[in-house]
């Protein structure tokens, strides 16, 4: 029907006839965009703007039809002109939604367009137009404001369709419509008399064909755009744009000087070009950060915000690079690598939520501990690295075992309030390594001992962790074993009310000929790594229940207590190869006890379950070591056929200080109403003085060991005589004072 009437409209004009059609026309465009709003849908306030221009265009149309005298400035102006900024309005709430979240550059790219093409309209337009429009000085106003509203309403398209991403069809349309319009009022202008209007043309259709695109631009808002639309054909058209009006600009500026170019064109051209300029500065401020927002994420932990291990490598690279020719003190550097304890129990048991609210709180922990200038990274899953500069291994084993301390408090998560604690690998530069890869693998060997050996933290030991001593070390072990220079030492267990010694437990010792006494976590994971273990194993076995033998020979019926490996509790003939073991001693089965720990039981609680419950019948005692230390323990216990439990030394080690708190001893006296409760003996481990033989035994402990007792000792040392209560009731006498003096072994 629109088109209908458009065309109707055409062929009055050319009757030389000015029927109401061309106004009709408007009015239904305008009602059409009123129908629009009335829907509801996105767009509604564009569909509302457009309709009141049309309409007030129609109504200037209709004026202009019944004056006598159209051709001066009339009323019918006043509607007419109102067109342009309600187009305009129209224009811009239609994109609205996709300029919201625009970047600055492309504003300006929006303006470079709007004023490039009014710079180039005016100055291939105006003079002619001007000198077309005659009559008084308000009849030219008035007839300059039609060309000119086209001109800054089609620079307005032009800057939109330069900005709009993905631009919709309606965006596209709705400019068409400016072009049409501009086209139109110009050519028109420019093929009239002073102070004449004609019409009956065929630009007539131009006006009611533009009027037609708009209305229609707002009923295609609301079909979505292609997704398949690449970002390179996205940006395409303002790149044209933008090259359009860029080289026009230069030219109008040239033609400026060398034949009359009016002002307001050479302005304009002005304009655009000093726009683009800051277009540009901005646009490379804009790539700047960026880039160095890349370069931050690409160097970062999303999760805490700490370094990542990228981060730690680019540094460690650098400063192992700086260091200065020599190893200078001043130069060196101290690499921490930190490992959580227990942190996969707090995954599995409290989630992944939970442990990341963990992980967020370790990095600001370690920052409380270290300098600015020193990097916390975070490497993946729970490990952390520090990189200290200019420390030595004082300073970094300081910090470390400040690490350990701020690390073994509670960390609050949620409703919950966890405990992790950590193993710290240290290794130095250029002591240890000149390479970041070597230097991280030095690290990481620490680190790998300090976890095995239950220790807070470790240094690299190049003796016994260089890859070829290793190998040295292990031929060493080799023959060790065959010469017989391993030997068992033994500490004895007492009964906390009587003083008598009931247990004693065997601990692996191998000193060295030159490197001296090797750490037992380190020979162990020098027998695993060689394929020895399971004989050494056999030979801890043998030789304590040899020696056991030989004490219940001599009167003196203490059982013997050997510590199990993992793969120990998982092989179903243990029970059978120990009671052979036993019988051929001659010893009872209560004369053995077997130690393990928790993470053993937690690595395959079945099968554990399993053999411990066959040893239990057996008649040998199992005994849960460093209890208090695992994650899940509690949860099993009750289900396991375990007789004893070995209270920890870090529970121990804290009432025995000056600032021990009332809740310390609730803690212990609760672990022990807790193994009673469940028919356990429970002894405490590393008690180093002598009154608090009478606090434990107080608190209802059943045995206890430490050096305040004894110090380990070869066999034929143990002092079976036990602690009387004389010796007990003794007070501030401390381990050293008690066996400096009969145990060569202490310092």
């Amino acid at each position: 029907m629109i088109l209908a009437l458009s065309a109707i409209a055409l062929v009055t004009r050319h009757a030389g006839h000015m029927w109401p059609l061309p106004v009709a026309l408007e009015v239904a465009l305008a009602l059409a965009c009123f129908w629009r709003a009335s829907a509801g849908k996105p767009g509604r306030q564009a569909s509302l703007a457009l309709g009141a221009g049309l309409l007030a265009w129609a109504l200037g149309d209709l004026v202009w039809a019944l004056e006598s005298a159209p051709s001066t400035a009339s009323a019918a102006d006043v509607f007419s002109l109102f067109f342009y900024p309600l187009a305009g309005v129209a224009l811009i709430l239609l994109v609205r939604s996709d300029l919201e979240q625009l970047k600055a550059s492309i504003w300006l790219d929006g303006a470079i367009a709007s004023l490039g093409a009014a710079a180039v309209c005016f100055a291939f337009a105006l003079d002619t137009v001007v000198r077309a429009v005659g009559g008084t000085p308000a009849s030219v106003a008035v007839n300059l404001a039609y060309p000119v509203g086209d001109v800054v309403l089609l620079a307005l398209a032009f800057g939109v369709v330069a900005m709009v991403p993905r631009r919709p069809a309606g965006t596209l349309l709705f400019a068409g419509g400016c072009a049409l319009m501009a086209v139109g009022g110009i050519v028109s202008l420019r093929q009239s008399s002073p102070g004449a209007h004609q019409t009956g043309t065929a630009l007539d259709l131009l006006w009611p064909a533009a009027m037609i695109a708009m209305t229609g631009s707002v009923w295609l808002r609301s079909r979505p755009t292609s997704p398949s639309l690449s970002p390179l054909a996205d940006k395409a058209p303002r790149r044209a744009i933008l090259t359009v009006v860029l080289v026009a600009c230069p030219v109008i500026l040239v033609l400026g000087k060398v034949q009359r170019v009016n002002a307001i064109a050479l302005g304009l051209a002005g304009a655009t070009l000093m726009v683009a300029a800051a277009r540009m500065a901005i646009s490379l401020r804009e790539q700047r950060a960026v880039n160095e927002s890349r370069e931050h994420q690409a160097v970062t932990d999303e999760l805490t915000g700490l370094g990542n291990r990228r981060r730690l490598l680019d540094e460690l690279e650098g400063a192992l690079a700086a260091l200065p020719q020599g190893g200078a003190q001043s130069g060196a550097l101290a690499l921490l690598l930190i490992d959580l304890d227990h942190f996969k129990e707090i995954n599995d048991s409290f989630g992944h939520q939970t442990g990341d609210a963990l992980l967020r709180q370790i990095g600001p922990r370690i920052r409380q501990v270290v300098r600015r200038n020193d990097l916390v990274a975070r490497l993946g899953g729970d490990e952390f690295a520090v990189l200290l500069y200019g420390a030595d291994a004082y300073k970094a084993t300081t910090v470390a075992r400040r690490i350990t301390k701020l690390l073994e408090e509670p960390i609050d998560v949620s409703t919950a309030s966890l405990h992790v604690g950590a193993s710290i690998g240290v290794a130095l530069a250029p002591d240890h390594a000149i390479t970041a890869d070597d230097l991280i693998h030095c690290a990481d060997i620490a680190m790998y001992r300090a976890k095995n050996e239950r220790g807070s933290f470790d240094v690299y030991e190049v003796a016994l962790d260089d890859e070829a001593d290793r190998f040295a070390l292990i031929e060493d072990l080799r023959i060790a074993m065959a010469d017989g220079s391993l030997a068992l030492h033994y500490q004895p267990e007492i009964d906390l009310r009587t003083g008598e010694v009931v247990t004693v437990e065997a601990l692996l010792r191998w000193r060295h000929p030159t490197l001296g006494l090797i750490p037992p976590e380190h020979l162990l994971a020098l027998a695993e790594e060689s394929g020895l273990i399971h004989s050494l194993a056999t030979w801890v076995f043998e030789e304590a229940i040899a020696d056991c033998a030989r004490w219940w020979h001599n009167g003196h019926r203490a059982a013997v207590a050997v510590n199990l490996l993992a793969t120990d509790l998982l092989d179903s003939s243990l029970p059978r190869r120990v009671g052979a073991l036993l019988a051929q001693a001659g010893l009872p089965t209560e004369a053995l006890v077997l130690e393990i720990t928790e993470g053993m039981v937690v690595a395959d609680v079945t099968r554990s379950k399993r053999v411990i419950q066959s040893l239990t019948d057996s008649g040998i005692l199992v005994s849960i070591d460093d209890f208090g230390t695992g994650f899940s323990s509690i949860s099993h216990l009750n289900d396991l056929a375990v007789g004893e439990l070995k209270l920890d030394r870090t529970f121990t080690s804290r009432l025995q200080v000056a600032e021990t708190s009332g809740r310390d001893e609730d803690i212990v006296r609760s672990i022990i109403d807790l193994g009673h409760a469940l028919g356990l003996r429970v002894v405490a481990e590393g008690i180093e003085r002598l009154d608090f033989v009478r606090v434990l035994a107080s608190l209802g402990c059943d045995s206890g060991q430490g050096y305040a007792i004894q110090a380990p000792c070869p066999a034929a040392e143990i002092n079976f005589a036990g602690l009387h209560r004389t010796q007990a009731s003794r007070t501030g006498a401390s381990a050293a004072d008690l066996n400096r003096a009969s145990n060569p072994l202490l310092p």
